[in-house]
């Protein structure tokens, strides 16, 4: 199985808009990740995001790119502070390959269990509108490569 964990792409501050969307710059960004994917061949069937305006517009712009062979779906249990045990659970059962936008420090514990099995090791210094492919299954997790706005 492959895993790609996002992180949503920059927001514009609450004092401008409370609901937090993709800034000009985010918008910019996640375009070129989702078309550096889309160049390196990345074939996705699911992509799930948090219920936050952010993930789900970083989410769509991939999925306008990519075109996921299932759904772009909002999943509960993927925002900033919420535990990782449930979509942990479900990662490890899953045989198909998943994306997940999201947030941190949500995203760094996901990792840090993955890889580590340990939610407090912050392995991945995550930026916004970035991507880390890990591939595995159950307790056997490798990082397979992470890109960065700025590199692509």
């Amino acid at each position: 199985m492959e895993l790609y964990l996002i992180q949503h792409g920059e927001a514009v501050s609450e004092e401008i808009n409370p609901e937090r969307p993709l800034s000009e710059k985010g918008i910019s960004d996640v375009k070129k990740v989702a078309a550096f994917l889309k160049q390196a061949g990345i074939n996705i069937n699911t992509i799930f995001h948090s219920s936050k305006r952010r993930a789900h517009q970083t989410a769509q712009l991939l999925a306008d790119t990519l075109n996921p062979k299932s759904n772009v779906l909002q999943k509960e249990g993927l925002t900033p502070n919420d535990p990782i045990d449930n979509i942990y659970r479900e990662i490890l059962k899953r045989d198909e390959d998943l994306m997940i936008v999201g947030h941190l420090p949500f995203l760094a514990k996901l990792a840090g269990r993955l890889l580590l099995d340990s939610e407090d090791k912050n392995i991945i210094e995550f930026k916004q509108g970035s991507a880390l492919l890990l591939s595995g299954r159950e307790n056997s997790w490798k990082v397979k490569w992470f890109i960065t706005p700025d590199l692509v």
